[in-house]
């Protein structure tokens, strides 16, 4: 079912709806691709919760993912917003049934609605408005996740739930952009920027490993604010299928730490060029600081240089994320993007 849910998702990236069988998110072929990230984020997430005993935890990633698709393609935001929500709140039921989690479940409730309650105040104040796009922002950036103003990944287990929520939070930020004007956008790239460098000063720590999970959607912020859509995109596509409980692994942390020649790679090359015609003097801070990422954050032993994954799984997320990261600049090239 996960793989043909990926063979759907890529028919209908390449060959979309139009005339009136469209409702919008058809007209923009980066939510169409970005919902072909999420779909190959759960077949990986499948092919690696395949042994979980917890019935109820196997069908999480399926059900997160189908919420976070149908908020992507909702007409309206707000229905995106209240659909997450309804993933969210599903999501935590499933984890903090143990016994002993139900604290952990409250705050990371808490932690989404909060994002929730600030996204709708700034869609019901004008558009435009420097509060508007300051509400709209603190709200999608604790959406998703970032370090450190969202809910830290402190369970294995919430990766089933929190990778396609926080994909689907950052495609719905594209579509919310017009919305909050000019102070949106400066206020994404400010907050990308700082969990950027808390990254790059965690070190090698075990809690600079798990800050260095949110590193490339960090990184789709600061893209979606400079308006570098197909870099969003890139990253998005690293964080679907090398977060999460796999960003400890050699090829995973490579690929988050945006090595040649995976997407996020591609999508540092794409929001540089693009920073740079909006301002000199982010475009130095964002490559210092994703340098100091790299360098501090990547293993230097021995087990830093596999690239190659010995599970199905990892080779699987291996191949799309290169093959993703020659045909996005193919079809950009093409004129699909």
């Amino acid at each position: 079912m996960a793989g043909g849910g990926c063979v759907l998702a890529a028919a209908v990236f390449l060959f979309p709806a139009t005339g009136a069988a469209a409702t919008g998110w058809d007209d923009d072929p980066v939510q169409r691709a970005g919902r072909v990230m999420l779909a190959f984020g759960l077949l990986l997430t499948v092919l690696e919760a395949n042994t979980i005993p917890n019935r109820f935890l196997r069908g999480l990633p399926h059900i997160s993912t189908a919420l976070a698709g149908l908020a992507c393609v909702t007409p309206d935001p707000i229905v995106g917003l209240g659909i997450l929500e309804a993933s969210l709140a599903y999501g935590v039921f499933v984890v903090s049934r143990p016994a002993g989690q139900a604290m952990a479940g409250w705050a990371l409730l808490r932690t989404g609605s909060v994002g929730m309650f600030l996204v709708l105040a700034g869609l019901l104040l004008p558009a435009g408005q420097a509060a508007s796009g300051l509400l709209l922002a603190c709200g999608i950036v604790m959406l998703a996740g970032l370090t450190p103003f969202g809910q830290p990944w402190r369970e294995e287990n919430d990766t089933l739930l929190f990778l396609p929520f926080a994909g689907a939070a950052i495609l719905l930020s594209m579509r919310l952009r017009p919305h909050g004007g000019d102070a949106f956008d400066t206020a994404l790239i400010a907050a990308g920027l700082a969990s950027v460098w808390l990254t790059a000063c965690a070190g090698r720590s075990h809690d600079g490993l798990r800050m260095f999970r949110t590193f490339p959607s960090a990184l789709a912020l600061i893209a979606v604010g400079t308006k570098a859509d197909v870099a969003a995109l890139l990253f998005l596509c690293g964080w679907c299928l090398a977060g999460g409980s796999r960003s400890e692994r050699s090829w995973a942390a490579r690929t988050l730490a945006c090595f040649p020649p995976g997407a996020p790679f591609v999508g540092c090359l794409l929001l540089l060029s693009m920073m740079s015609d909006w301002s000199w003097v982010f475009t130095v801070l964002t490559l210092a600081g994703i340098l100091c990422a790299v360098v501090r954050a990547v293993p230097v032993q021995g087990e830093g240089h596999a690239v190659w994954p010995q599970d199905a799984a990892g080779r699987v997320a291996c191949v799309v994320l290169v093959v993703t990261g020659f045909l996005v600049p193919l079809a950009m090239m093409l004129g699909a993007f």
